[in-house]
């Protein structure tokens, strides 16, 4: 019973993750920040997004164990919580084309 729990965390955060990726803006997070750590405000601009919308996004990013973050004064940058995030990102651009 115990085996069968875990697996069902599992499926439930693997789910977590696949929502959190199935934005198009929240994927061009994943792009910019495979270069290193950025601030929200750069990801906005690079992105094109408002700042209250990035800040969503990278909430959605954070839950879901994808990005972490560290606050330097008010500035809050963010970076890749996993290096294998992006082969996840690499193997769905492969599937969509």
């Amino acid at each position: 019973m115990e085996a069968t729990l875990t697996q069902d965390r599992l499926r439930d955060r693997a789910a977590a993750i696949a929502r959190a990726l199935s934005d198009a803006k929240r994927l061009c997070v994943v792009e910019r920040l495979a270069d290193g750590e950025r601030s929200v405000s750069d990801l906005s601009r690079d992105i094109g997004c408002q700042v209250p919308n990035m800040s969503q996004h990278l909430s959605v990013l954070r839950a879901a164990g994808i990005v972490a973050s560290r606050r330097e004064g008010s500035t809050v940058f963010y970076r890749l919580a996993h290096p294998q995030v992006l082969e996840v990102y690499r193997i769905l651009r492969q599937v969509a084309g």
